[in-house]
């Protein structure tokens, strides 16, 4: 929030507050991935670039992928125009995330996801795990109702995060010191508050699967 947002709070609370409870009561009906969404768009729209800078990271933290904040932008071209698309495309590239380095989009269009079996279910210890399979590596949660896994690569810079970076039920990049929790993947110290890269999950005949 800017400083002037904060001036107006406090000297005319009254006038102002009204405008978010409205803007909260508007969206209330929508899931969190899509109203981020919509306000990444909201800020290409009025070519701000703090607010876009800001949503981007949020939409990216509830859900959202970099192809799916692109296709949106696209989508709305009539709108928008190209040249707000071309303005907030050199932004994000100044931003330098991870999830819109273009070689990586281009190699994961390329790559083809499958499921692959991991590890035998009765060999995962309770807690978080790290293993290795077919060449990647992921971090694996055991809990009395099921399982969370994780990608090993870091939101922040794409950095691998080794095996030793657990600590009971926290991670922590060596690159930059991010950390974060392995209950739910948030992040808890330093960063922009972006999760661990959640991996869809099954188990069938006692093994464990991810689809990467």
């Amino acid at each position: 929030m800017s400083e002037a947002l904060d001036y107006l709070l406090k000297v005319r609370k009254d006038a102002i507050e009204p405008y978010f409870q409205f803007l909260k009561e508007g969206g209330k009906h929508l899931d969190d991935k899509t109203r981020s969404l919509l306000s990444v768009i909201t800020k290409v729209d009025a070519k701000t670039e703090a607010g876009l800078k800001q949503y981007l990271k949020r939409a990216l933290k509830h859900g959202n992928t970099a192809d799916e904040i692109l296709d949106a932008m696209l989508t709305c071209i009539p709108t928008l125009g190209l040249s707000k698309i071309i303005w907030a495309i050199d932004i994000i590239i100044k931003m330098d995330l991870p999830e819109f380095d273009s070689d990586s989009l281009i190699e994961a269009k390329q790559k083809k996801k499958q499921w692959q079996k991991i590890k035998v279910i009765n060999e995962i210890d309770q807690g978080a795990s790290y293993i290795e399979f077919n060449n990647q590596a992921c971090f694996v949660v055991r809990k009395e109702d099921g399982f969370q896994v994780f990608d090993d690569t870091c939101p922040h810079k794409a950095a691998k995060i080794p095996c030793d970076a657990i600590d009971d039920m926290t991670l922590q990049c060596p690159m930059h010191q991010w950390r974060f929790n392995l209950e739910n993947g948030e992040c808890l110290e330093k960063g922009n508050q972006q999760p661990l890269n959640k991996i869809e999950y099954k188990v069938e005949e006692s093994f464990l699967y991810v689809y990467l």
